[in-house]
């Protein structure tokens, strides 16, 4: 399908937002004289308006704007900065003491960006290696070596030099746990990451500061990480469009196929297409064990076979609500023609989630001897480390780091053996991303008892971890708000190398039930 078909297909929602016709120079002036204007009462009102068209665009739907010359790389950045001064004080998503404005800005006035997404302002989560920003990891630890011996990190990883290749700007850094190591986003340094829908409840994680700035309308679009639901939980509990590429998809991870291999990075977005987009920039398309994805820019014509797995992987109901939520996905999609069979999998759950939290708390083993190096050998680690991650340092030095991954290695490939036979029979397997609604904050906090915290970390993620053992690419899609209004997302799973079967499928889910005009109670528009 050609870009100007794609763009015409493109949900109602999204459609009708970005078919308005957008007088840029009646509104939006350069920064100084943009205060001027907002400066004065009678005028406020219309630069009100002005911010709320900008936000509702996505992100391809901002690269029109510049193309046609609607707008200028420039000012969507000083746009973006007064979307942060006006909401980020409500949900903490973005850190703005991280990453050096003027250079931002430099990098707008340039004019020689190229891409597919040339000039559109973008964020970076705090665990990317990059080094315009000082990426902290959500840590005292990072962050007292950042102050100490200046940004850690020389030079950006593959992945943030191909999103520079394609044109974006990086604009922001959002806020992650320690380490990206719990499923919410409350860093003993950097404070809770609260949810726009509701400012008491988590915005999920790790991913979560970067959730928390798509719903808001901060940004359409910004990098996320995976591994073990990390992009899938926040999109879920923020309303946002989230996938997990298949291992070893993208740029710079290294890893191989091997089982132990279980992060991935992509991103989160309001709009499918613009997911689709970063893929294909993203994406090592010299990677000899899976064929390359490429733009996929519509849906497909296949209707396809859908396994409906409604229990935990311990073989739990869920939360009623999200039960609900699952099903109405299922009939959503026997209504769009795809063919529904519920199913158990066959998996010994308990055994499963064991074996990946162990490997899980094995990559803290190594954190000790980094706080010494970095920091001095009289570092206590209690001073620089949050109560979750040193109770996960005990988990692995009681088990060993050596049982650790070859447990893992072990059950992860007797999990993967059942699931690609599964797939044999089935194109997509559709389940919860978690066992609960979006839970309040406070409820995960990383400094709960240890034990407490495990157990309850058991209780509610019960389905993601799964797909980052398998290497299955995931994705979570946003169908459905409670009554309370929090949104609970639908996680749809393919076998290695399915991104494209996902990705038609979303683009059916997005206009059968289109998300992008819901906004939450904080919204930058």
């Amino acid at each position: 399908m050609s870009r100007r078909r794609q763009a015409s297909y493109h949900n109602t929602a999204i459609q009708e937002e970005n078919s308005v016709t957008y007088q840029r120079r009646e509104f939006l002036k350069q920064s100084a004289a943009f205060s001027l204007l907002i400066s004065h009462p009678a005028l406020a009102a219309q630069a009100k308006k002005q911010h709320s068209q900008l936000a509702s665009y996505d992100a391809l739907g901002l690269v029109d704007l510049i193309k046609t010359k609607q707008v200028s790389p420039l000012e969507l950045v000083d746009d973006v900065i007064r979307r942060i001064e006006r909401v980020n004080p409500k949900i903490n998503a973005v850190l703005t003491k991280n990453l050096d404005l003027e250079r931002v800005r430099a990098r707008a006035r340039s004019g020689a960006l190229e891409g597919m997404f040339a000039g559109v302002p973008v964020m970076l989560k705090n665990l990317q290696q990059y080094k315009d920003a000082n990426i902290d990891s959500g840590s005292r630890l990072f962050a007292q070596a950042n102050a100490k011996l200046g940004n850690l990190n020389k030079e950006n990883s593959p992945f943030v030099d191909a999103m520079e290749r394609a044109g974006m700007i990086i604009t922001g850094i959002t806020s992650s746990p320690e380490l990206g190591l719990i499923d919410t986003t409350e860093p003993v340094l950097h404070g809770p990451t609260r949810n726009p829908w509701n400012l008491n409840h988590t915005a999920g994680g790790s991913s979560g500061g970067t959730a928390a700035a798509i719903a808001s309308g901060i940004v359409p679009l910004a990098h996320g990480n995976d591994g073990g639901g990390s992009i899938r939980i926040p999109a879920c509990q923020c309303g946002v469009f989230g996938l997990k590429p298949t291992r070893s998809r993208e740029l710079g991870n290294g890893g191989g196929l091997g089982p132990l291999n279980i992060a991935s990075n992509l991103c989160l977005s309001r709009s499918v297409r613009d997911t689709a987009a970063f893929l294909s920039v993203v994406e090592n398309k010299t990677n000899s064990n899976l064929a390359p994805v490429g733009f996929v820019s519509g849906p497909g014509k296949k209707r396809l076979r859908i396994a409906l797995a409604i229990q935990t992987l311990s073989g739990q109901k869920p939360h009623p609500e999200v039960e609900k939520v699952t099903n109405s996905a299922a009939k959503l999609c026997e209504k769009l023609g795809h063919r529904i069979e519920p199913i158990n999998l066959a998996i010994n759950g308990d055994e499963f989630i064991d074996a990946f939290l162990g490997f899980w708390a094995s990559s803290t083993l190594g954190l000790e001897a980094t706080a010494k190096r970095l920091l001095g050998e009289s570092t206590r680690l209690e001073d620089v480390l949050e109560p979750w991650t040193l109770g996960l340092m005990e988990v692995a030095k009681t088990r060993g780091a050596a049982a650790c991954a070859q447990r893992a290695t072990k059950v992860f490939g007797e999990v993967t053996a059942g699931i690609e036979k599964l797939f044999q029979s089935t194109d997509v397997i559709l389940s919860p991303v978690m066992t609960n609604p979006p839970y309040k904050i406070g409820w995960h906090d990383p400094r709960v008892e240890f034990k407490k915290l495990y157990q309850r970390i058991l209780d509610d993620v019960g389905y993601t971890p799964l797909h980052n053992a398998c290497g299955t690419t995931a994705m979570s899609v946003p169908l459905y708000w409670t009554a309370d209004g929090l949104p609970v997302g639908s996680q749809f799973a393919a076998w290695r190398g399915g991104e494209s079967t996902l990705l038609q499928l979303a683009y059916e889910l997005e206009s059968a039930r289109p998300w992008a005009s819901r906004r939450p109670p904080v919204f930058a528009g």
